[in-house]
């Protein structure tokens, strides 16, 4: 049977397709839904949960503290989601579900017509990231995914949160520097030491600068090289950034390599995170083929993953750089990110972070996620199938529609819907 030429996925929930099949059959024949990505809710045999590293028991503070990034001074980068952590039987996977319910909902996925994808956690929650250099942690990720490619007649995994923390939280940049980290570094060709030296060298460099001076020449405009001039960046920033793409990109080879190896025909796949912003997160574009069979470009997070990493940086900028202004400093963080030129707010409170959910309705949405859809076509592998991720609901009608059909300009192959409010009307009451 020949792939459609557009792929028109949605998020959906198992409790959510087995209450209301209607609302499915009515996605199918009135959007021309094909794809349904259900997060996986079934159970783990004992030979898989034998290889978590939590050890068969719920980890101790100082137990998680061993299992997750690490600052350049030692300590765990965020214990603040320990709590999140706890509630799954290992790294970044529930297993406390019921097999058979699960299985239940894929074959009447199946018996729609629909093909059905499951997505899994890996390595981040949203700021707790767990360190992507131990070789337990990885047994266990593909334990869990060559369990969840054999047994469950899936066409696809797409594994979620295969990155470093969101370029929100500004501490997630600075690791992970543990024994693991240096030992891959190295087995990579990097220096670790080297490379935290010279990021710390890089921050000294804003102490040096003039706010009111930066604030003009962002205004007339600055490159690469001017950035590398003002802060006298050194290799070692490069080598870090570039190490940690490397080390997801040899971890997600393999396991989509494992995942082949026991399901020839299943799809591996995982969400990328924006394209202005994805050497933050540990994501090359460039060498996505290496490590997945599509791409899902995440655009749908304009608040979590852009605008307030937008609002972190220009914040620690006016911080860290005397006399820069709040104002000057979200220019220089647009510029910088690519994100100039199309009348993103000038100043932090007319984001009004604290209501994100309107947050489409005060910013350019369209053009904030078409840049990103733009630039990922032009680093994404040429035959690359990409499914960009976005809302369905939450944003102004409009506004979908020219997402939607710029993407197909663009060369994207389908949409994965987060929520249709906007694209169908369903009483869920009923």
């Amino acid at each position: 049977m020949v792939e459609k030429s557009w792929r028109n996925g949605v998020y959906l929930t198992p409790d959510i397709i087995q209450k209301h099949p209607k609302y499915l059959e009515r996605l199918r024949d009135e959007i021309d839904l094909d794809t349904v990505v259900i997060p996986f809710t079934g159970e783990l045999p004992e030979s898989v949960l034998a290889l978590s590293p939590y050890g068969g028991r719920v980890p101790t503070d100082d137990e998680l503290a061993q299992l997750v990034l690490r600052h350049f001074d030692g300590r765990p980068v965020d214990p603040r989601e320990y709590e999140q952590a706890r509630k799954f039987c290992g790294p970044a996977v529930n297993a406390d579900g019921d097999d058979a319910a699960f299985r239940a909902v894929v074959g009447q996925l199946k018996d729609a017509g629909l093909k059905v994808w499951t997505y899994g956690g890996a390595y981040t929650i949203r700021r707790l990231t767990f360190c992507p250099s131990r070789p337990d942690t990885q047994q266990w990720f593909e334990a869990v995914y060559a369990h969840w490619a054999t047994q469950y007649g899936l066409d696809a995994l797409d594994i979620t949160h295969t990155r470093y923390p969101m370029g929100s939280f500004p501490l997630g940049l600075f690791g992970c520097t543990c024994s693991y980290c240096d030992d891959a570094a190295a087995e990579l060709g990097y220096d670790m030491k080297k490379m935290v030296a010279d990021l710390k060298s890089a921050r000294e460099g804003l102490h040096d600068l003039d706010g009111k001076r930066l604030g003009d020449v962002a205004r007339l405009g600055f490159g690469f090289f001017d950035v590398v001039h003002a802060l006298k960046l050194k290799s070692g920033v490069l080598d870090w950034f570039r190490f940690r793409c490397d080390l997801l990109t040899r971890n997600l080879n393999r396991f989509r390599t494992v995942v082949h190896d026991v399901a020839p025909d299943m799809l591996f796949g995982t969400d990328t995170y924006p394209s202005s912003m994805a050497l933050t997160a540990g994501h090359d574009h460039r060498r996505w083929g290496e490590m997945a069979d599509f791409a899902s470009p995440l655009v749908s997070h304009i608040s979590a993953f852009v605008c307030n990493t937008l609002i972190e940086w220009a914040q620690f900028l006016a911080q860290e750089v005397p006399n820069l202004s709040e104002e000057d400093a979200l220019q220089v963080v647009y510029r910088f990110n690519g994100y100039d030129g199309m009348g993103l707010p000038e100043t932090v409170a007319a984001y009004g972070a604290e209501e994100a959910a309107s947050l489409a309705y005060r910013i350019p949405t369209a053009d904030l996620v078409l840049r990103d859809l733009t630039k990922a076509k032009l680093l994404l592998p040429p035959d690359m199938p990409s499914y960009p991720i976005i809302h369905g609901e939450g944003w102004p009608r409009e506004t979908i529609d020219h997402i939607v059909s710029e993407a197909r300009k663009l060369g994207h192959n389908g949409i994965i819907w987060q929520g249709t409010d906007e694209l169908m009307k369903y009483d869920f009451s009923a």
